[in-house]
Order: structure tokens, then sequence, then C-alpha cells
């Protein structure tokens, strides 16, 4: 039976594949001590390079080598080998994305309890800043009471004076306007007594004027009267 050479390319890939394994398993098994964080972070991310090329590899590998088994006599056996290493690199390549995995779960749990340990340190301080903080927001929020409660005060006091002040001005005006009625009340009382005494003095006044008249009237009437004749009255004259 012959047996065909596997072509360059799958002599290529097992040297890739060696190499990632090489790297990933070795470090994978490195003691679990706490190193550089940032050295850490790093060989999780190599060993998730490298489980990746891993993968890659393996799947090229496994194609390269199924076309050639086609050339060998056990078909499905050479197929099934060839399968065999791919799921074997691929379960490697795993183990590398979980212990890269591990890794950065660790970092992120380190980070973590740091981040908790300086809150549990630094809580003290923080509480004690806070309580100061809360005692100056108490004596602002006393302060602005206390200003608004003054303003408020002025402000009550001022509707208060101007409501004294507008009740003074209105009882002074009904006091004025009380007594310039009683004034004209009396300037009214008083033209009307001048006028019914001057209508008084006038019907007075012609009363005696009547009187007058009639006295004069008689006083004419009677002298009228006492005056001789005309017969009697010439020889008085002619002496």
């Amino acid at each position: 039976m012959r047996q065909p050479r596997l072509p360059l390319l799958s002599a290529c890939l097992s040297s890739l594949l060696l190499a990632a394994l090489a790297g990933g398993p070795a470090r994978a098994q490195e003691a679990a001590v706490p190193a550089d964080p940032a050295a850490e972070l790093a060989r999780a991310e190599k060993l998730k390079t490298e489980a990746a090329t891993l993968r890659r590899a393996a799947e090229v590998r496994f194609k390269t080598e199924e076309i050639a088994c086609y050339e060998r006599f056990l078909v499905n056996r050479c197929i099934d080998e060839s399968r065999a290493r791919r799921v074997a690199d691929v379960r490697k390549a795993r183990e590398m994305d979980n212990e890269a995995g591990r890794i950065e779960l660790a970092e992120k749990n380190r980070r973590f309890n740091e981040r908790k340990a300086d809150e549990a340190r630094d809580a003290p301080t923080k509480a004690v800043e806070r309580a100061e903080q809360e005692a100056r927001n108490r004596a602002d929020s006393e302060t602005r009471l206390r200003q608004f409660s003054e303003k408020d005060a002025a402000r009550v006091k001022r509707e208060q004076d101007g409501k004294s002040q507008a009740m003074k001005a209105a009882a002074d005006r009904n006091r004025k306007d009380t007594a310039d009625a009683h004034r004209r009340a009396a300037e009214a009382r008083a033209a009307e007594g001048r006028a019914e005494q001057a209508k008084s003095d006038k019907a007075y006044y012609n009363e005696r004027a009547v009187k007058a008249a009639e006295k004069k009237a008689e006083k004419a009437r009677k002298a009228e009267s006492g005056k001789p004749s005309g017969d009697a009255a010439a020889p008085l004259l002619g002496k």
C-alpha cells in the first residue's frame, strides 16, 4: 500500500501547534502565586491569543489532512485520527482560554477586594467628612431659613406698617371730612339764620315804613281838614 506524504503545509501547521502548546499549558501550570497585575493580564491576553492561533491551526490542519486522507487506503480511520487531533487541540485551546479567564477573574476579584479594602480603610475618614458636610448643609439650611424668616418678618412688618398708615390716613380723612361737614352745616345754619334775620328785618322795616306812611297820610288828612275855607281866608290875606 502506498503511503502518500502529507503536504508541506501540514508539517508547518504541526510546528505551529507544537509552538502554541509549548507556550500555553506550561504557563497554565505555573504556581498560582499573586504576581504583578499588569504581567498577569498580559499573560492572560497572550494565552487567549495563543488559544485562538491553536484553534485556527487545528482547523486548517484538519482540512489539509482530511484531503490527504482520501489518498490513503483507510480513509475513514485517517480522518478520525485527524479529527481526534483537532479535538485535542481545540480542548487544549479551550483550557488556555479558561486559564486566561481565571487570570482575568482573579484580577477582577483582586481589584474588587482592593477597592473594598480601600473603602473600609477610608470609611472612618469618609464618615467624618460626610458628618461635617451634613453639618455644613444643616448650618446653610438654617442660615437660609433664618434669612428667609427675617425677610418674611420684615415684609410682614412693612405690610402692617403700610396698613396702619393707610388706616391712620383714612381716619384722618374721616375726621377732616366730618369736621368739614360740621363746619358746612354750621355755616349753612348761620346763613339760614342770617337770611331769616334779614327777612325779619325787612318785614320790620317794611312794617315801619307802612306805619310811617300811614302816619304821614294821617297828618296830611288832619292838616287838610284843619285849613279854613277860601272866603274866610281872604281877609286875612288882605291884611
